[in-house]
């Protein structure tokens, strides 16, 4: 190749990095008719553009803030931040490529041989308990869950082995099985004769200062330790003001036989969140938020059979050592209809509903925790919480 053409071809190179790095993209944020406090938004873009890290966006209203890039697969990575604004605010964020926004960020630590432990700086947010299967010690390996702390990251404020109902583990999940029309039940609820959700990999970290989690491959086991279902399990805590947490969770259960049912009941089955033992030896002062629809049960009293039906969102007031706090459940509208809504005043909580898979089929379940220390939420903050995640705002280029 000729000299002169090389020379050309290098400077359009560095041209049009250069131009890449001096480059700004805006996105643009109309809230709905309710406000947006510290809101998880995001936008997807080409991860050949944006590769894992942070970045800085500056609007005219709230000035620099960070956002932080998750890397989904080879082609897309998705950028997020939190939203404030007011009820129908418009607010303009522009990609600053020169500031620094470097902050307190969520990191993963290894804490002990099975367990990984989520800070926020020096904070612990959460935990991962992932025990390798033991038949010789089922009770204490039989499945992965994640606990929770609360959060000013005092004391974990969810349960593990042991106390009322050892197989109740913090956020966790399980169903009644049925594979290929056999009666045989695979116990994944209580998983006491060798059936098991087993976790078999971290997949990826999310590590920053707007998000922290991990996406996980956990396999679903019969009694002869033969994998049926592939569950992917997305976990993700955002950044949040003082006295508060929110969790994400989403499920993907992929059938690997020919015909999976997912079955139990309310009470046996599903994604629940169990409270510290604390919360069963002090039930009494345990207490259900529930939407308007629902305002006539007293909160002090379980859900009997009636009226179970599609909660968009429940919440649970409990006490431990003192400290008080409420967990709000919300269901997000992509879930299946006819869930039920389990209650129980010793400290467990969520919905259930049967799926029918075939081989290769799969089930998107997601779920938002909001959990808030201290005085318990108005019933409207709870609802527009719920209303927040289920129709997010728009985000125009």
């Amino acid at each position: 190749m000729n000299k002169k053409v090389v020379l050309v071809l290098i400077i359009m190179v560095f041209v049009a990095v250069a131009c890449k790095a001096d480059s700004t993209e805006s996105w643009i944020i109309e809230s709905p008719d309710r406000d947006l406090v510290s809101e998880p938004v995001y936008v997807d873009v080409s991860a050949q553009n944006y590769t894992d890290g942070v970045i800085c966006l500056t609007s005219a209203q709230h000035g620099l803030q960070p956002a932080q890039i998750e890397r989904i697969d080879d082609q897309t990575s998705r950028i997020w931040w939190l939203a404030t604004q007011s009820a129908g605010e418009t607010v303009q964020y522009d990609h600053d490529p020169h500031a620094n926004c470097g902050q307190t960020a969520f990191s993963w630590r290894n804490i002990g041989p099975q367990s990984d432990r989520l800070f926020l700086g020096e904070k612990p947010v959460l935990q991962y308990e992932f025990p390798v299967f033991d038949p010789e010690d089922i009770e204490m390996t039989k499945k992965p869950f994640h606990h929770v702390f609360s959060p000013n990251g005092v004391r974990m404020i969810t349960k593990g082995p042991g106390g009322l109902y050892s197989h109740h583990r913090g956020i966790y999940l399980g169903y009644y099985v049925y594979i290929d029309g056999s009666d045989e039940r695979i116990d994944i609820w209580h998983a006491r004769n060798g059936e098991r959700s087993e976790h078999n990999q971290v997949i990826r970290k999310i590590e920053g200062p707007v998000v922290g989690g991990h996406v996980l491959s956990i396999d679903w086991k019969d009694h002869d330790g033969e994998v049926f279902v592939d569950e992917v399990r997305e976990i993700r805590t955002f950044l949040q003001p003082d006295g508060h947490l929110l969790i994400d969770v989403r499920s993907e259960l992929t059938a690997l036989r020919d015909h999976v049912l997912l079955g139990g009941d309310r009470h046996h089955a599903g994604l629940q969140f169990r409270a510290a033992q604390e919360v069963a030896d002090n039930r009494e002062a345990t207490r259900f938020i529930r939407p308007e629809a629902w305002s006539d049960i007293p909160q002090d009293e379980e859900l009997g059979s009636e009226n179970i039906h599609d909660f968009p969102w429940n919440a649970m007031f409990f006490e431990i050592e003192g400290q008080t706090y409420t967990v709000s459940y919300l269901s997000h509208p992509s879930n299946p209809d006819e869930a039920e809504m389990s209650e129980r005043l010793y400290g467990r909580f969520g919905e259930f509903f049967t799926q029918e898979l075939s081989r290769g089929e799969t089930l998107v379940k997601n779920y938002r925790f909001w959990v808030k220390q201290g005085a318990p939420p108005a019933r409207s903050e709870i609802q527009q919480r719920f209303e927040n995640y289920a129709a997010p705002p728009d985000i125009t280029q």
